[in-house]
């Protein structure tokens, strides 16, 4: 779990620090922070990930307030599951997924079993959508905080901003709690 944090709290925080002189003397920059759907929501078997991400989002929201102050402009592109990177691969073996006490066994199975359905159906143009976006949140001139490049995750973003907390909890569980566990 230390690695999550390390990669996507702390190192963009240590970076933020060093520019931040050379910003501030400028009266001007941008920081643009790579995070995650899952700093919006969180999924199940990925709380590590998410704490991290929503850690980076907080920091973030937070920072684009005070920074704005001496020109500088924070900026968040969230991006969906990029199959080129083979995350969930990559993240079920960092996180010992694979060893799971038996309590959790068939819950953790049925979790992955969708989870491997939303990646195959992932945007195999994710790459090329976040640099897209990436540029556009530094060329276009707006101080917009978030930026969604996929549309994978739109539907979750657009549950967690617009739906009440009962309603949005209700259609997670709904979706993410394998039924007859």
């Amino acid at each position: 779990m230390r690695e999550q944090f390390d990669v996507n709290v702390f190192g963009p925080m240590e970076v933020i620090r060093a520019i931040l002189p050379h910003f501030r003397e400028k009266r001007a920059g941008m920081i643009v922070n790579i995070s995650s759907g899952m700093g919006i929501f969180g999924l199940p078997t990925g709380s590590p990930y998410n704490a991290s991400k929503f850690a980076l989002e907080g920091f973030s929201e937070a920072i684009q307030y005070e920074l704005a102050a001496v020109g500088v402009t924070v900026k968040i592109v969230e991006s969906d599951a990029v199959p080129a990177t083979n995350f969930p691969a990559r993240s079920a073996a960092e996180t010992g997924f694979n060893s799971v006490p038996e309590d959790y066994a068939a819950f953790c199975k049925a979790t992955a079993d969708l989870f491997s359905g939303f990646i195959k159906g992932a945007d195999e143009d994710a790459v090329t959508k976040v640099t897209e976006t990436i540029f556009t949140a530094v060329t276009d001139g707006t101080d917009q905080l978030r930026y969604l490049p996929t549309d994978d995750i739109k539907p979750l973003v657009t549950a967690r901003w617009e739906k009440g907390e009962t309603e949005y909890m209700a259609m997670m569980r709904n979706t993410f709690m394998p039924k007859g566990i």
